[in-house]
Formats: C-alpha cells, structure tokens, sequence
C-alpha cells in the first residue's frame, strides 16, 4: 500500500458566523497526485492554510509522517516537508535566479560574507533536480510566469518538499507551458513526492490527477479515483446542479 504522508481528520473552521470548513477528511499519499477541486468559497484555501499551519483548525486533527498535531505552525509544516506554491509563487523579483533559488540555503547557514561561486552551485544543483535550464543571472522580474514556477518548484525540492502543494498553478501559463509543467509533476510524482493540485479548471484535473477531491460549500463531496471521472460529473458535484 501507497505511504501516507498525510492525514486530515475531521477539520472544521469557522470565521465568525462563516462556516469555512464542515469536518472535512483529507489523506495525501507519497507518489500520487491529488487534484482538489472546488468553487471559489468552497474552502479550498482555508485547507491549505490549515495544513500549512498558517491556520489553526477549530476542530480536528492533522498526521504528517505519523505525527499528531492539533495545532501545526508554519515551521513545523516546513520540517514535515510541506511546501506551499501561491500563485504569486513567493519569489524576490529584484533577485536573480541563482539568489532566489540559493537564499533559502544561504539564510539558514548563517555565514554573513556570500560566497557567489556558492550561491551559483547551488542554483545549478537546484536546476538540475528538474532539468531545467535558466539563465542564472536573470532577474526575476523579467522572466515569463512559467519560469518562475519553476524556480519556486526547485526551491521546495531545496528544502526536501515530500508534499508540494500548488495552488491554481497554471492560472498564468500558456497551453504549451502548461504541459511543461504537467511533466515536471509527473517526474515529481515518479520520484515519491506527492501534488496536491488545486484548481478549478476541470478538462486540467482530467488530465494530470490520479485522485480527485471536490469541495462544495466547506464540505467534501467526493473523494475517488479520477480514472472514470467525466467533467459533467465533477461539474455536479462542484455545484449541486446538472
């Protein structure tokens, strides 16, 4: 049986009179690809901050690698090899590409003179876990949406990501660059890493999942296998109506 990575029991989060989430269940497993699929509002944002920790669950309980937590914080996510991937993808854009990818690394040593050659090597090791190739001494800032998701990609390789979570990764890629990406997932996936894949683009979550999740209305309405999944039924299921 596939490793489980993850487990979310029974999680429920209200803000205020708002019910976010209604004892919503998740399991991730190593080496699958999970799309979690929903409406705006449907509570999709509030699980991943849950299990990122950068929420607290009203009620409920999160195993990551087979420990509980009833409270997870952001480091705690981190060291359990969460890795979180916005659609802003969290990058410097006044940096290169070898400082975003290196900056991490180079933080957590604590060395106060930057040894360049350093900061070079470790951005062309981070490339080549994907084989990728950039221009190291590009800025951000001028590089396309599906360059800089791999940097943020590389980067939670960096810091020995099991669970990539990505969140509505190809809202800004073109279709050819969407199947980039859609291969480095796969290769992710080959490897042991499991994707939760968060997206409300239907004939994508056909495409790449291995599993489909669906949200309505805080609740999970739907947890199965995709393979005979069909985009009129994850449509029902979304919105309640055919």
């Amino acid at each position: 049986m596939t490793e489980e990575l993850l487990r979310a029991e029974h999680i429920s989060k209200r803000f205020g009179g708002v019910v976010a989430l209604d004892d919503v269940s998740l399991t991730i497993r190593a080496g699958e690809i999970c799309c979690l699929v929903g409406e705006n509002g449907s509570g999709k944002s509030t699980l991943i901050k849950i299990i990122s920790g950068v929420y607290t669950p009203d009620e409920g309980d999160i195993y990551i690698n087979g420990h509980h937590y009833k409270r997870l914080t952001p480091i705690e996510a981190i060291h359990e090899g969460i890795q979180v991937i916005y659609q802003d993808f969290s990058l410097f854009p006044n940096l290169t590409v070898a400082e975003n990818i290196a900056i991490n690394e180079l933080l957590a040593s604590g060395k106060q003179i930057v040894d360049w050659k350093e900061v070079e090597q470790i951005a062309r090791e981070g490339l080549a876990k994907i084989n990728a190739s950039l221009p190291l001494d590009a800025v951000v800032e001028t590089l396309p949406a599906a360059d800089r998701q791999l940097i943020a990609i590389i980067k939670a390789l960096l810091a020995n990501a099991r669970i990539i979570i990505m969140d509505e990764p190809t809202t800004a890629l073109t279709q050819r660059e969407i199947q980039a990406l859609f291969n480095v997932i796969r290769e992710l996936k080959q490897r042991g890493l499991a994707i939760l894949f968060v997206s409300h683009k239907l004939n994508e979550v056909m495409e790449i999942a291995d599993r489909t999740v669906i949200f309505r209305n805080g609740k999970k309405v739907l947890d199965q296998e995709a393979a005979g999944l069909d985009i009129p039924t994850m449509a029902y299921y979304m919105t309640g109506r055919r």
